[in-house]
């Protein structure tokens, strides 16, 4: 039978190892008629025209909750009002909760019957406020997120059904707006791999043809990607900012040019008829060679991490954080558990090799025995570029959330299996 992987946004296995099931897709050329929109980056500055949020579209997923609805409303029409409203029902969570903890310590310091009658219904009316709660935070959260995309100027991918035919997106503040230099080799790198030879066609407006179950996993596991950049870019950052990092060889390379052109420099100056060394030049222009065909720092960074390092890294810390990697995903192309049944269903459980497997999903999405999906080059990939920021947003609103509210339930580690020596 073959192994159909859980998905990609709440697994941390699936994180760094790219999904490469939509290479095997369906193309055909098509003419673009999307319309350019306008778009204002207020994360990193950008020369473009206005924009109102009224303007720009966004996710397809609805709140759950009446607080969420009316944050949505702030965020399009009322901006102005949008974060203090966000800020001061995260503060009257954070004193319920507060208040709930110490009612609970009291109850249970109680000795007689009446006490412990008092604390059983305490506990249960709590539960049914804990997933009321539990709602507005996830909806506090999503809808921040969401905030961070309007401040971008970028408008989000409305749900895919059918042939996706959006208007084209500031690309360039989904990159350079959000992300250091040094992760932005890393997302080009992830682009490559889940895209697959469709990257590498002539036309971005060539059109791609998929299932959704594959197009899902690709956007949660980017989802996952970004998430994980976020973390792993800051900690590399601060670590860097502070000396501890080891000296890679492309600063050492650096370092050595600098030397040598002061050397050379001095030397100028002293013996302004001598001519330059052409050793001198030579070994620059090796080490700038050496120096291009080097990984970047980061990705070095990321490669030094040992198997429980790795998976901490990747993992989501908080169990709204999960439900947000899955609401969006489920709002964006349908309910996962659903779109992996009906592969399974078609793929059956006699397949005997990958190449099988494969072999029947292209034909299930030739033949549209699945909920399939089409899209230019183009489209697809804005869709991943904008799951990688969904993920760095939904780690950063998790970090603010967190550290100034205390308000999130964590998740516990994953159990990292020993490996013996015979394992690979």
């Amino acid at each position: 039978m073959p192994a159909f992987a859980s998905m990609p946004g709440l697994c941390s296995t699936h994180t760094v190892n790219c999904i490469s099931a939509s290479r095997n897709v369906v193309r055909a050329p098509v003419l673009s008629t999307s319309r350019p929109r306008c778009g204002r980056c207020n994360l990193k500055v950008f020369a473009q025209d206005k924009f109102s949020p009224q303007e720009l579209g966004l996710a397809p997923a609805k709140p759950k909750t009446a607080y969420g609805e009316m944050l949505a409303y702030y965020l399009k029409m009322e901006p102005q009002l949008f974060k203090t409203a966000v800020e001061d029902q995260l503060s009257k969570l954070q004193e319920e909760r507060e208040d709930k903890e110490r009612r609970r310590r009291q109850l249970e310091s109680g000795s007689n019957a009446a006490d412990a009658s008092e604390l059983t219904l305490y506990k249960r009316m709590e539960e049914v406020r804990a997933s009321e709660v539990s709602a507005t935070l996830e909806d506090l959260m999503y809808i921040s997120i969401l905030e961070k995309f309007v401040l971008l100027g970028v408008e989000m991918l409305p749900r895919m059904d059918g042939f996706v035919d959006v208007a084209p997106t500031n690309l360039v503040a989904l990159t350079e707006g959000l992300h250091s230099r040094e992760a932005i080799e890393l997302v080009k790198e992830h682009i490559m791999g889940v895209m697959g030879p469709a990257l590498t066609t002539q036309f971005s407006n060539a059109v791609v043809k998929m299932s959704k179950f594959q197009m899902v996993q690709v956007y949660a596991a980017s989802i996952m990607f970004g998430y994980f950049l976020r973390r792993v870019d800051q900690r590399f950052q601060l670590e860097r900012s502070m000396g501890t990092l080891p000296m890679s060889r492309e600063d050492a390379v650096a370092r050595l040019e600098r030397l040598f052109s002061m050397a050379d420099a001095e030397e100028s100056t002293a013996e302004p008829d001598r001519p330059t060394s052409s050793s001198s030049a030579s070994s620059s222009s090796n080490s700038s060679s050496l120096m291009k065909k080097e990984k970047s720092a980061l990705r070095k960074y990321v490669e030094s991490f040992d198997q429980a390092m790795m998976v901490e890294t990747a993992r989501i810390v908080s169990a709204e954080g999960a439900a947000l990697v899955e609401r969006q995903a489920t709002a964006l192309l349908g309910d996962i558990k659903k779109l992996t049944a009906q592969m399974q269903s078609v793929v059956g459980t006699d397949a005997t090799s990958k190449d099988q497997v494969l072999e029947r999903m292209a034909r299930a999405v030739e033949t549209d025995e699945v909920e399939t999906v089409a899209m230019t080059v183009g489209t697809q990939r804005r869709a991943v570029l904008e799951a990688v920021a969904y993920g760095t947003f939904l780690r950063d609103v998790e970090t603010w959330v967190q550290s100034d509210y205390g308000l999130l339930t964590p998740l516990p580690p994953p159990r990292i299996q020993s490996m013996g020596p015979d394992d690979e």
